[in-house]
């Protein structure tokens, strides 16, 4: 797999939580659609996958993740800072 930067991998991880988001509310509809459960299977390990890389390497997505160091979060840039885009 290549590398990706930080910017790549949120791009990545939005659009497998949006795909297993869109399968999900098509499984409401369809329970029975194998191909769409497997589809929301692999959309949704690919978003954990992702989630748990980022976070290894840039820090906790959600403020419900604890951190090692509780509070490091506050030290790397809030997104309307023109350092962290």
């Amino acid at each position: 797999m290549i590398a990706m930067n930080k910017r790549q991998m949120l791009w990545q991880l939005t659009a497998e939580q949006f795909a297993a988001f869109e399968l999900q509310l098509y499984l409401d509809t369809h329970p029975w659609d194998k191909a769409a459960i497997g589809l929301f299977a692999n959309h949704k390990r690919a978003a954990q996958k992702l989630e748990a890389e980022y976070e290894e390497v840039y820090g906790a997505l959600r403020i419900e993740i604890p951190a090692e160091d509780s509070w490091c979060w506050t030290n790397n840039p809030w997104p309307w800072e023109r350092e962290a885009n």
